[in-house]
């Protein structure tokens, strides 16, 4: 039954076809035209296309926008004569030239009756003309871009033809004509631009031209010279043997300079030095001897002369390569330069002042790092030796010596008691110990800034430790002054019995003792400072002929190194 139902349906449709066709038809425009009339009134037609940019089925406003802003970075090229190249290529923002195209994109828009016409979205923008953009120019903005990319002269100066290396050839870099202008014609032609996306509008400016002292011409026949020169390869001589480079290696190397009326040559340092220091200093260098010299404190006492040896001069080589490549020279021979041999120094002290000066001197010199040394004995010889004793360094953790100077006499007063409160619950008694004990941070700050930074430098110097300061970015101290403080308080100079043995007995209760304790065997009251790079160590050193003073301030050394020039002095004094 339902089969004999769909013939009969099948049957109707083919004997009214026509009438099912236009029924059909009539449906479909219907659709389409209800589609168009409900468009949004604000979007273009799709498949709209202003200059190269597609804005089909866009809103208006971001149309306008987004044309806008591409006109506002457009640049503009600035040709003088008949450069190929622009002088400058301002942004249309850096001459004050604003675009809209809020018109031209209203007239691109989908018009009321074309809404009637069947299928006209599709095809709606093909018939839409295309306007320009106003322009609105700020004579002002683009005089005042004048005056600071040209100056007053408009003059364009000339650039020479020069030479560069490009698949592995010699290829001449252009030259470019200069010459000279007037800057209003400039001024006219930036205030009359209508640029159009996507292309660079371009204004030429009439120059009165002047050519460049280096043609092209001239760079390709020298660029050719130099093509002949190297041939295939290019052969250095060495005393035993050539060595042989090969075109494309030493083209890779080459820089030209073109400077007033000359293209010069040269071979680049930094690309040619593996080539020369594997394969031409090995047939050159001749190692240096070693040179036996003996001291006795300053004094060289005896000196056995090594034998030079020789390098390669790698510049000079490089010079020499330059000139035969510019015809100036007519081979290529390795050049050297001599080496001096090494020192070798057998050094002896005397158990003096000199002595023990030249000690601190010479071991600072020949160990990493930057060093002031100070020795002061309190007893015996009463000897004395430094080694830039006056050479500021940041302080470290060693000011914490100076803040308990200054706390002890603030005790001593009356004006502080040990009692009194300091830093995290811990009063002075504990605060004070920890500072030289432990070099406990919190304690030492909370002292120094109670204390105050101008007066304890005040109170420094009227004790005569005039390297020392905290008005600085940063406190800043010398290994003489620290040395000068352990004296004075080792002496009795200082403080009170009671005050002296207090801190004296922190210090030798501290518990860093990888420097001065560590390179020697006798008893050592200390203090440490470590910051970043700085190693110092402030001592006192009790022996049995008597105490000294020892103050070692370092910037790149090491606890190891503060050790084992301990141990030197120790031993020399001990003579």
């Amino acid at each position: 039954m339902k089969r004999l139902h769909t013939q009969g349906i099948i049957g109707w449709v083919r004997q009214h076809w026509r009438r099912v066709a236009i029924y059909a038809g009539g449906g479909s425009v219907a659709a389409v035209l209800v589609m168009q009339l409900v468009f949004p009134y604000d979007r273009l037609p799709l498949f709209t296309k202003i200059d190269d940019q597609s804005v089909g089925g866009w809103r208006q406003v971001d149309a306008v926008r987004v044309l806008n802003e591409r006109y506002k970075n457009q640049t503009i090229g600035l040709y003088f004569g008949d450069a190929q190249k622009p002088y400058r290529t301002p942004l249309a923002s850096d001459i004050g030239l604003v675009t809209d195209n809020a018109e031209r994109v209203k007239s691109a828009g989908y018009p009321i009756w074309q809404r009637f016409v069947p299928t006209s979205l599709f095809w709606s923008a093909a018939t839409q003309k295309d306007e320009a953009p106003s322009y609105v120019h700020n004579s002002q903005k683009v005089k005042d871009y004048v005056a600071k990319e040209l100056g007053g002269s408009c003059d364009v100066a000339p650039q020479n033809a020069s030479l560069t290396v490009k698949d592995e050839g010699i290829v001449v870099v252009p030259a470019v004509a200069g010459g000279t202008c007037n800057p209003a014609d400039v001024v006219k032609g930036l205030t009359t631009v209508s640029p159009k996306l996507p292309d660079q509008h371009r204004v030429t400016v009439p120059m009165v031209k002047r050519s460049p002292d280096i043609s092209n011409e001239v760079a390709a026949s020298f660029g050719d010279a130099v093509t002949e020169r190297i041939g295939e390869t290019l052969t250095v001589k060495t005393n035993s043997e050539a060595v042989t480079i090969a075109k494309k290696q030493l083209l890779s190397w080459l820089d030209f300079t073109a400077t007033d009326k000359t293209i010069t040559v040269s071979v680049n340092k930094d690309r040619a030095n593996e080539f020369f220091t594997t394969q031409v200093t090995p047939k050159v260098a001749k190692p240096a001897g070693v040179s036996k010299v003996a001291t006795m404190d300053f004094v060289e006492t005896s000196r056995v002369n090594g034998a030079n040896g020789q390098t390669l001069n790698l510049q000079a080589t490089l010079d020499q390569v330059a000139a035969y490549l510019s015809g100036s020279a007519d081979a290529i021979t390795a050049q050297i330069t001599p080496v001096a041999p090494r020192v070798e120094y057998s050094r002896s002290y005397s158990p003096t002042d000199t002595g023990l000066s030249a000690l601190l001197k010479q071991y600072a010199e020949s160990h990493p790092g930057t060093y002031g040394i100070s020795l002061i004995e309190l007893s015996g010889q009463h000897r004395r030796a430094s080694f830039q004793d006056t050479k500021q360094f940041r302080t470290a953790s060693t000011y914490k010596l100076f803040v308990a100077y200054s706390t002890l006499k603030r005790i001593e007063s009356g004006a502080w008691k040990w009692s009194d409160q300091i830093s995290g619950g811990r009063d002075l008694t504990k605060c004070f110990d920890d500072m030289i004990v432990k070099s406990d941070n919190p304690c030492g700050e909370a002292l120094l800034s109670k204390i105050g930074y101008t007066t304890i430098t005040n109170e420094l110097k009227s004790i005569g430790l005039t390297g020392t300061s905290f008005t600085g970015s940063e406190p800043l101290t010398t290994a003489g002054d620290l040395s000068t403080l352990n004296a004075s308080l080792e002496s009795g100079q200082l403080l009170s019995a009671d005050s002296k043995n207090r801190l004296v007995g922190a210090m030798k209760r501290n518990v860093y003792r990888q420097g001065i304790p560590a390179g020697t065997s006798h008893t050592v009251a200390n203090k440490v400072g470590f910051l970043d790079a700085y190693l110092h160590d402030a001592a006192i050193i009790y022996t049995p002929s008597g105490s000294a003073v020892l103050s070692i301030m370092t910037s790149g050394s090491s606890w190891a190194t503060i050790a084992d020039l301990t141990k030197q002095i120790e031993q020399l004094r001990s003579r």
